[in-house]
C-alpha cells in the first residue's frame, strides 16, 4: 500500500478524502537531491508529500507544478506531478545553516506559485505564505487562488542522517454544496487521533477501511487506489542545448583531449556524457 493514494468519500459523500503513505517516494527524492541541511529536507519532503497527493486530483494530460519561494528569494523549492502520479522535485541549493527551524526558513515574505493544466491550457496562481507552515499555506493557496475549501496535512520525520523515517499525508476537500463545518469536524477527528497513521495497517485495504471507519467516520467509503512514484523524465537530448552555449574553442579543448563533457540532471542526479565524436558532429552543425 505504500506509495498508493487511497481515495475515499465521507460524510454522506460530501467530502473527498485522500490518504498516502509515501515514505519510499519521499526518501528516494531526498536522497537524489543530496541536500545536507535537515531543515531544507524537511521543507522539501513536506512540499513533495502534499504535491504527490494532488496528483490524484488531475485528469488526463494535466500537470501541476509548484514553486515555494522563501523570504530570501534565492532559496526555492520545486515540486511537480502529473495525472499518472509521476512526482519529482528539488531544493535549488543547500540552504544556510542559520535556518534552524522551518518557520525561520520560510520567513515573513514567502510565496507559493502553482501552474496547473495542459500545454494548451494553463492556470497560474500565486499566494503568500501567511502561516509560515507548508501544510497550512498549501491549504490557504487553494482557498485563496481557486476558491476551494481544502485541508492538507503532512506528517514527516527525518533523522540526523537525512533518512526519511516515515512520511504520510492527508488531503480533504469539500464537494460542491457541502457545509463548511464538515471540514472542521474532520480536522477535530484527526487532531484527536494524531497517532492514527503510525498504527494504521497500510498493507491490507479492507483492514485499512475498517480502521479508518473506527477512528474517523463510520460512513467512509474507499473508492479507488492509485500509485505515485518518482519520475524525472530527463533525457540526453534535453541537455544538447547546453552544449550550444559553449564556444567553439571550448568544444575543441575536449575533442583534442579526448575527454567527454559531463552534464548532470539536478532533479534526479543522472549524468549524461557527450563524447568527442558527438562534439565533432556539433561543430559540423554550427558550420
Amino acid at each position: 500500500m505504500k506509495n498508493n493514494i487511497i481515495k475515499a468519500l465521507i460524510f454522506d459523500k460530501q467530502l473527498r478524502l485522500y490518504f498516502v503513505d509515501n515514505t519510499p517516494l519521499i526518501n528516494e527524492i531526498i536522497r537524489r537531491n543530496h541536500q545536507h541541511n535537515r531543515i531544507t529536507n524537511v521543507a522539501l519532503g513536506k512540499t513533495l508529500s502534499g504535491i504527490s497527493l494532488l496528483s490524484a486530483t488531475l485528469k488526463e494530460k494535466q500537470r501541476l507544478s509548484a514553486t515555494l519561494i522563501m523570504s530570501n528569494p534565492k532559496y526555492k523549492i520545486f515540486a511537480d506531478t502529473d495525472a499518472s502520479g509521476n512526482v519529482r522535485g528539488y531544493a535549488n541549493q543547500n540552504f544556510v545553516n542559520e535556518n534552524n527551524s522551518l518557520q525561520n526558513l520560510i520567513g515573513n515574505n514567502a510565496s507559493i506559485r502553482m501552474i496547473k493544466g495542459t500545454e494548451m491550457h494553463q492556470f497560474t496562481g500565486i499566494t503568500d505564505m501567511p502561516y509560515r507552515d507548508i501544510d497550512k499555506d498549501l491549504s490557504y493557496y487553494f482557498r485563496q487562488s481557486e476558491q476551494l475549501e481544502t485541508y492538507l496535512e503532512t506528517n514527516l520525520a527525518i533523522d540526523e542522517d537525512n533518512a526519511v523515517l516515515y512520511s504520510y499525508a492527508l488531503y480533504a476537500q469539500l464537494l460542491p454544496g457541502a457545509p463548511q463545518q464538515l471540514l472542521t469536524l474532520l480536522k477535530e477527528k484527526i487532531n484527536t487521533n494524531s497517532s492514527f497513521f503510525h498504527k494504521c495497517k497500510w498493507s491490507n485495504g479492507n483492514q485499512l477501511q475498517e480502521e479508518l471507519r473506527a477512528n474517523y467516520i463510520n460512513d467512509l467509503e474507499i473508492i479507488d487506489q492509485v500509485p505515485v512514484q518518482f519520475s524525472c523524465g530527463c533525457s540526453k537530448e534535453m541537455f544538447y542545448g547546453l552544449l550550444y552555449q559553449l564556444k567553439e574553442n571550448e568544444l575543441l579543448e575536449y575533442i583534442q583531449a579526448n575527454k567527454p563533457i559531463e552534464s548532470a540532471c539536478h532533479i534526479c542526479g543522472k549524468v549524461y556524457h557527450f563524447y568527442p565524436s558527438e562534439l565533432k558532429n556539433l561543430l559540423k552543425k554550427e558550420d
